[in-house]
C-alpha cells in the first residue's frame, strides 16, 4: 500500500522506467532455487541480457540525476526497484561499487533506507570474495538448497541486522524457505566455508 504521506516523485518518467525494468526481471528473481538451476541456456541468456539492459538503464538515470534515484525523486517503490537492479548488476562490479556510494549518500540524506544499503553492501562484499555483514546474500547448491554466503562474525549478525532495520535472520530464513524451499541452517561452520557457486539471491 502506498504511504499517503509520501510525496509524489519529482521524476515520474524515471520512476516508471525503473519499475518496468524491475518488473521484467522479477519473475526470475522470485523463481525457486531448483527451477532456477534447471533454466535452459536460452532462458539464462535472456535473463543476462535483461540484467545488462537494466544496469545500463540505471546508470543513465543516476548520471542524469547526479545522485541515487531516491524516494524524493522517484518515490519509494522505484527507489526499491533501483536497489534490486543494482544488486543484480554483478556483470559490472565497478558500476555496483559506484551505485553503492551513491546509495550510501542517499541513506545519509534520508532518501533511502539502511536496509536497502545493507543488501547492496553485502552483494558488493560477496562479489569480491569477502564475508557479508548482514546475511542478505545466498547461493544455490547443486541440489537446489539455499545457503547463506559466508558471514563475518555470525554471533553479531542479528545485532547488525537490527541496526540496519532488518528483521532477525531466522525470520528471513523462514521467508526464503517458503519461497525457495529448504535453506541450510545458519551456523559458524556454514558461515565460514567458501561459497563454491556464483549464483546469488538477494533476500
Amino acid at each position: 500500500m502506498n504511504d499517503p504521506h509520501q510525496p509524489e516523485p519529482g521524476y515520474p518518467a524515471l520512476a516508471e522506467d525503473l519499475l518496468s525494468r524491475a518488473q521484467r526481471a522479477k519473475e526470475h528473481w522470485h523463481t525457486p532455487g531448483a527451477e532456477r538451476l534447471g533454466m535452459s541456456p536460452h532462458a539464462l541468456a535472456t535473463l543476462a541480457q535483461t540484467q545488462h539492459d537494466n544496469a545500463a538503464g540505471l546508470k543513465r538515470i543516476v548520471e542524469r540525476l547526479g545522485q541515487w534515484p531516491g524516494r524524493s525523486t522517484v518515490g519509494a517503490e522505484a527507489c526499491q526497484a533501483a536497489v534490486a537492479i543494482a544488486v543484480h548488476a554483478d556483470h559490472n562490479p565497478a558500476l555496483q561499487r559506484t551505485l553503492l556510494g551513491l546509495l550510501r549518500r542517499a541513506v545519509e540524506a534520508g532518501d533511502a533506507t539502511s536496509a536497502q544499503l545493507a543488501h547492496l553492501h553485502d552483494r558488493c562484499l560477496v562479489n569480491v570474495g569477502h564475508a557479508q555483514l548482514y546475511g542478505t546474500q545466498h547461493w544455490y547448491r547443486p541440489d537446489g538448497r539455499l545457503e547463506p554466503h559466508p558471514i563475518a562474525d555470525p554471533t553479531q549478525l542479528d545485532t547488525r541486522r537490527a541496526g540496519a532495520g532488518l528483521p532477525p535472520y531466522i525470520e528471513q530464513a523462514r521467508r526464503l524457505r517458503e519461497r525457495h524451499g529448504p535453506i541450510a541452517s545458519l551456523s559458524v561452520s556454514a558461515a565460514a566455508e567458501p561459497a563454491p557457486l556464483p549464483e546469488r539471491h538477494a533476500a
